[in-house]
């Protein structure tokens, strides 16, 4: 898996130039969120002396260190440094020992005194710094990710609760939502501040969307989202970066919303709920697209079936630019290192400019 070639190496440029919905030399490959430390160890050769927290719970997933050696080794194009806040969740530990969200614990405004605090701005800027010196000449990128306020949100409430609460006690949770915001507004605002020119992108990491559409009705979510979300990054914009966002669901509905804010990137168009092909005839002229492949194809489908994928996401998605491989979801524990190798693999192999599709 050592980079013999250029197409083989990392190069932030071909992403960003893909994300700029132009055609680089070869589709980019890019995973927001690794979580397997099986995966990690099977391409870095060695075994990780330390536990691989899931980013999902506020964890920075592996030392930036071994994170750029992993893209290195990959060929992949960027790697993700997270300024997490997702506070007051309440996780369940089943036998296996993974750890699974079940509910969250601030139910009214007088739970507000227990809420969780925020890790220090200071603390988060000198751990992405470390992230840009080990990323210093390798060709591997380094992103931003932050939460959301609406997710956050709902996820600090207790999911269930919280969509009666839309309804009972709207503003509490949007009380909530601001305290949130304004928090990762400083964030945002202090990464631009000092390293925007350093950075590759931006992401917000948020859910909005369910397999039918928006989580809660359109009229309301247009009165709770888009105005509090341009806030959130208005410092990227102003910067001059592209801004990623991830959210899972039919995305129908979704665009149109996510065009009016400023959105570039859209992530991970989810193939239970959406046809990425004919999504991107859509709205390729205006975004650019990451993930898609299956994570149960990579769970569980031979390496053959991974590989015919690719190539079929290759031909069909290569043109024009606008497009980096991942996965529908996240790596996570469960899915064979080999199946994860053999997916970047093939992007190597039929995702070249001018041969999409054809084994290079």
């Amino acid at each position: 898996m050592n980079a013999i070639s250029d197409y083989e190496k990392s190069d932030v440029n071909r992403l960003l130039k893909a994300f700029r919905r132009e055609e680089p030399d070869r589709i980019p490959h890019l995973e927001f969120w690794v979580t397997s430390k099986p995966v990690y160890e099977y391409v870095l050769d060695k075994t990780l002396d330390y536990d691989i927290e899931d980013a999902s719970v506020g964890g920075q997933s592996i030392s930036p260190e071994d994170h750029v050696e992993f893209a290195g080794r990959l060929g992949m194009d960027a790697v993700v440094c997270n300024f997490n806040w997702r506070p007051n969740n309440i996780f369940h530990t089943a036998r296996d020992g993974t750890e699974h969200y079940v509910d969250g614990d601030i139910k009214s405004e007088a739970d507000l005194v227990n809420l969780d605090p925020p890790d220090s701005i200071d603390d988060q800027l000198a751990y992405l710094e470390r992230y840009l010196k080990a990323a210093d000449g390798s060709g591997v990128g380094v992103f931003a990710n932050f939460t959301s306020f609406f997710d956050s949100a709902m996820l600090a409430v207790g999911v269930n609760d919280s969509f009666l609460m839309f309804y009972d006690n709207r503003p509490f949770l949007e009380k909530l939502m601001d305290i949130l915001l304004d928090h990762q507004e400083k964030v945002m605002q202090a990464v631009c501040d000092r390293f925007a020119d350093d950075l590759a992108f931006i992401l917000v990491n948020d859910d909005i969307g369910q397999n039918q559409g928006l989580m809660i009705n359109p009229t309301m979510f247009k009165a709770i989202f888009p105005h509090r979300m341009k806030r959130l990054i208005a410092p990227a914009k102003a910067a001059g970066k592209l801004v990623a966002y991830h959210t899972d669901g039919k995305m129908d509905m979704i665009f149109p919303i996510l065009d009016d804010i400023g959105f570039d990137i859209c992530h991970p168009i989810e193939p239970e709920s959406n046809d990425l092909f004919e999504v991107k005839k859509m709205w390729g002229h205006r975004f650019a697209f990451l993930g898609n492949i299956p994570t149960v194809l990579l769970a569980y489908g031979p390496i053959e079936e991974i590989e015919e994928r690719v190539r079929v996401y290759c031909e069909e998605l290569g043109p024009g630019g606008g497009y980096a491989l991942g996965s529908s979801t996240s790596i996570m524990e469960g899915i064979p290192p080999e199946n994860f190798v053999a997916m970047t693999r093939a992007a190597h192999t039929y995702g070249r400019r001018g041969s999409y599709g054809k084994a290079v």
